[in-house]
């Protein structure tokens, strides 16, 4: 596992966006535009992602929520992303 800023030198080296998924932010995660390579940055379900790594992020995303929950389980957060991203490449 690679320091946080190491792996940033790394990402910022070459071509890549960096989006993360956060409640500080208006963009709905189905309306943003992924440039590839996207990479996803998402917090845990209780803090979310450190404000260090948000301030990192070409662009932070919002996965509305409805109902009663406020978060998705982490893993479940990802692969929702993921197929986002993946879905917008397929047009």
């Amino acid at each position: 596992m690679s320091p946080w800023s190491e792996f940033l030198d790394w990402l910022r080296s070459g071509p890549g966006q960096l989006v993360g998924t956060s409640l500080n932010t208006d963009t709905d995660y189905q309306s943003a535009t992924y440039a590839p390579p996207t990479f996803l940055l998402v917090g845990n379900e209780a803090r979310g992602l450190p404000e260090d790594y948000e301030e990192a992020c070409d662009m932070l995303v919002k996965m509305p929520m409805m109902g009663k929950a406020d978060s998705l389980n982490a893993a479940v957060a990802t692969a929702v992303m993921a197929y986002e991203v993946l879905n917008q490449r397929r047009k």
